[in-house]
């Protein structure tokens, strides 16, 4: 265990003495975006050298794709002279650059946009900065800061890693999963455990909604109250400025069982193991998305699965094109890329992909038409 590891355990353990179990969320938010041994502050977490990959490092036509939506949704907002062209935890910034590269002929639209992207981490925005070669941009922490004009915001793998808190049915009551101290000496490796526990007075107020319902015994539900400020936050700025936001993770309608994993190296792992060295995911619940929106006045349309999504963009006829100039194993690779995008045993129907728009915008493409 290296020093980081130590210390993201001491200010758990610190924390839990001082004032108890933490709930989960907290838990989630200690260890992945503690301002100095979060996971999120270390260097490249993303690609072969970190813990996982995204779809834009498999393959440019993933950029490309979502490139020309966005066009598109900049055409059907009457091309505004002016407009944000937002970004959500844009990773390494391979989509971005994607996305900037795939669009570039079309010049009143490269003239409109003000690309700003939503970083915590300062590691990431360095290596952002070095994808991007020097393309203008902006960098913020929160959506609240963006500018009063359409808005375009793109969110992929974004809200899986948002902290979540689970709770569990247990004799007709909901009762909290915290995390704890297995005792006050062992391994740091073996250290933390989970316990169900009466809710906070603030975890009671996030059961609200399901106080009324009577699920079985042993019902686990996640619910993210990050999550829901931030949906909340974009559909307001959305809402008041025109645009859309194109939302895509791996997830499903709603929010019963128990989603949260670990991922280290490639590979799962407990979630209690190794705090602040590995990433820490939740299934996505696109129902509370689009109710967050819908509640806001904006449009979302219904959940699509990423491989139709790309397939009605027109992945298929783009790789035929691309694969025109390879041969070898350099067509075997560009296959499987694509096939890795949009084959439902892999990435194609474990990822979703949720639009919502501003009431009076035209039906989303790909989504809608």
């Amino acid at each position: 265990m290296n020093d980081r590891d130590h210390k993201i355990v001491k200010i758990l353990k610190k924390n839990i003495l001082r004032h108890g179990a933490l709930s989960l969320a907290d838990y989630m938010h200690i260890c992945l975006t503690h301002p100095i041994h979060g996971y999120y502050i270390k260097n490249e977490p993303i690609g072969t050298k970190g813990d996982f990959t995204t779809s834009p490092e498999i393959s440019q036509m993933f950029g490309e794709l979502i490139g020309l939506w966005i066009v598109q949704v900049w055409m059907d907002h009457q091309k505004p002279e002016k407009f944000s062209l937002v970004e959500l935890g844009p990773g390494k910034g391979t989509l971005m650059a994607d996305i900037l590269r795939a669009t570039r002929m079309i010049t009143d639209f490269h003239n409109s946009l003000e690309l700003i992207l939503i970083e915590i981490s300062p590691s990431l925005k360095s290596i952002q900065k070095r994808t991007l070669k020097g393309f203008p941009a902006q960098w913020k922490t929160e959506i609240k800061a963006l500018p009063n004009q359409p808005t375009i915001i793109i969110a992929n793998e974004f809200f899986d890693a948002l902290p979540i808190n689970q709770f569990q049915r247990k004799s007709d009551k909901w009762m909290e999963v915290m995390v704890n101290l297995k005792g006050l000496s062992g391994s740091y490796s073996n250290e933390f455990c989970f316990e169900l526990m009466n809710p906070s007075t603030a975890s009671s107020e996030i059961l609200i909604n399901f106080e009324n319902e009577v699920p079985e015994e042993g019902c686990m539900i996640e619910i993210s109250k990050t999550m829901q400020n931030i949906v909340y936050c974009l559909s307001k700025h959305i809402h008041q400025n025109s645009g859309a936001a194109l939302i895509i993770d791996y997830g499903k309608e709603g929010n019963v069982g128990n989603t949260l994993q670990a991922v280290h190296k490639h590979r799962y792992s407990n979630p209690l193991s190794s705090p602040g060295q590995q990433d820490l995911t939740s299934f996505v619940d696109f129902k509370a998305i689009r109710t967050y929106a819908e509640e806001s006045g904006l449009i979302a349309s219904h959940l699509t699965n990423q491989g139709d999504f790309l397939k009605n963009l027109g992945i298929e006829q783009r790789a035929e094109i691309l694969s025109k100039g390879l041969s070898g194993n350099d067509l075997v690779l560009h296959q499987t890329a694509l096939d890795r995008l949009i084959n439902k045993n892999l990435m194609g129907d474990l990822f979703k992909v949720l639009g919502i728009r501003s009431a009076k915008s035209p039906p989303l493409i790909g989504l809608e038409t």
